[in-house]
C-alpha cells in the first residue's frame, strides 16, 4: 500500500477568468507552453511521487486531453470526474472513494495553485492519525482570508478581510485516508467551511506547516497574468 498518493482537485468552473478562456477549465490554461496542472504534475514527479489522482469535473474531456501529453515519464493518473459538482470537501471524498485506491495519507492539493520550493520533504515526516495543512505568509491577507494558528495547530479560518499580513492557507493538505470514510451520500462540502472546522470540532489535530515559499493562484485576471513570469527562469543580466 501506498503511504501517500497527491489528490487534485481541478473541477471547478473558475468564473473569474472564464471569460479569458471561455473553452478550457482553469487548470488546463497554458502558462510556459503547458497546462498549469503540468507544472503540479511536474514538481510531484520531481519530489518522486509515480502515482497521483485527479479530480475533475468541468469540462473534463478538455482537462483530461490538454494535461495527458504533459504527465510525466513514470507517473500514472488515475482520473475521477465529478457528475455533479461537490466543492473541494465532497470533490475530495468522492476522488478517494472512486479511485480504489487506500494510502495512509492522502496529498490533496488545488489544481489551479502553486506553491515553490521544498516543502514537499515535509510530507515524509508525519504522524499517523494526525493531518497536516500548509501555509505561507504574505503581506496582504484580505483576498485569502487568513489562517487562525496556535502553537503551530490549526484553531479555525478567518474570513476575507481587508489589510493586514499574516497566514493563508496555500491549499495542499495532507489527510489520514480514514478520515475521508464516506458516507453514504456524499453531499457537497467546502474543505474550509465544512469538513476542516468539523474535524476540528471533533477533536481532530491539523498542525500547519508554515512556509515563505512564493505562492501563485490563477483564480483572478489579475494573478493569472502573472503566471508566466512566475514558472520562467530569472533573467541573468550580463
Amino acid at each position: 500500500m501506498d503511504r501517500i498518493i497527491p489528490l487534485i482537485l481541478a473541477g471547478g468552473r473558475g468564473t473569474r477568468v472564464a471569460g479569458i478562456y471561455p473553452d478550457l477549465p482553469k487548470p488546463a490554461i497554458p502558462v510556459c507552453g503547458k497546462p498549469f496542472l503540468a507544472w503540479i504534475l511536474n514538481q510531484l514527479s520531481k519530489a518522486g511521487f509515480s502515482k497521483v489522482v485527479i479530480s475533475g469535473g468541468h469540462l473534463f474531456e478538455v482537462l483530461k486531453e490538454k494535461v495527458t501529453p504533459h504527465i510525466p515519464t513514470g507517473m500514472s493518473v488515475v482520473w475521477i470526474q465529478e457528475k455533479s459538482p461537490l466543492g473541494t470537501g465532497g470533490g475530495v471524498i468522492y476522488a478517494a472513494k472512486e479511485s480504489g485506491l487506500h494510502p495512509t495519507f492522502w496529498l490533496v492539493m488545488n489544481g489551479d495553485s502553486y506553491l515553490q520550493g521544498n516543502w514537499l520533504r515535509m510530507a515524509g515526516s508525519t504522524e499517523n492519525g494526525r493531518a497536516y495543512l500548509w501555509a505561507c505568509r504574505v503581506s496582504d491577507t484580505g483576498r485569502y482570508g487568513r489562517l487562525d494558528v496556535n502553537q503551530g495547530m490549526l484553531q479555525s479560518f478567518r474570513e476575507k478581510q481587508g489589510g493586514g499580513g499574516g497566514l493563508i492557507n496555500a491549499g495542499i493538505y495532507l489527510i489520514p485516508s480514514f478520515w475521508l470514510n464516506p458516507p453514504p451520500m456524499i453531499p457537497p462540502r467546502s474543505m474550509e467551511r465544512d469538513l476542516i472546522p468539523e474535524w476540528l470540532t471533533a477533536g481532530k489535530k491539523m498542525t500547519v506547516f508554515e512556509t515563505e515559499a512564493s505562492f501563485l493562484d490563477i483564480g483572478t485576471p489579475e494573478t493569472l497574468g502573472q503566471a508566466n513570469a512566475f514558472f520562467s527562469p530569472p533573467k541573468v543580466s550580463s
